[in-house]
């Protein structure tokens, strides 16, 4: 499943690409249509020419395309990603190999040789980690690796019971 999220979730079209889902965040399409905010009408457009579900925190996009969206309810990322379990079965199971760039939406690749980053990331996290990721999009082509942020992530979603 693929995913349009709107400007208001810019945090959760974050971490629905750390766990592997393919996520376009409406903010990034400003260029594209060459308007900011992107209208509503411009957003139900890209997500039916690319077979994207809209995710939405406004309630009148929701109306609008209801067939193919969800609107979620309250406030907080938590919150966001359980009724996203309940309501569409997602599973926030954290997999490298799975994630895509939380910048810019692209697949990983795994660093074979870790010295080729050495000077690219903090010394700590060079010393202190052994895989590496990093964004095949070599204009963004941002390193990634499972750090405390993951697992402070991964901790936060089993309290709340919201992996599998």
């Amino acid at each position: 499943m693929k995913f349009l999220v709107d400007s208001m979730l810019g945090k959760l079209s974050r971490f629905l690409r750390i766990f592997g889902y393919d996520t376009i965040y409406a903010n990034d399409l400003t260029e594209i249509f060459m308007t900011d905010p992107v209208p509503d009408e411009k957003l139900i457009e890209y997500a039916e020419e690319n077979d994207r579900f809209i995710i939405t925190k406004d309630l009148l996009l929701y109306k609008t395309y209801s067939e193919k969206s969800l609107y979620l309810h309250g406030e907080g990322i938590y919150n966001y990603l359980q009724q996203l379990k309940e309501k569409l079965s997602l599973n926030f199971e954290f997999k490298a190999e799975k994630a895509k760039c939380s910048i810019c939406n692209s697949k990983l690749r795994k660093v074979q040789d870790k010295n080729e980053i050495l000077n690219l990331v903090l010394q700590d996290s060079f010393n202190n980690q052994e895989e590496f990721y990093r964004c095949t999009n070599l204009q963004c082509n941002k390193i990634f690796w499972k750090g405390s942020h993951i697992e402070d992530i991964e901790k936060r979603l089993n309290k709340e019971s919201i992996i599998n």
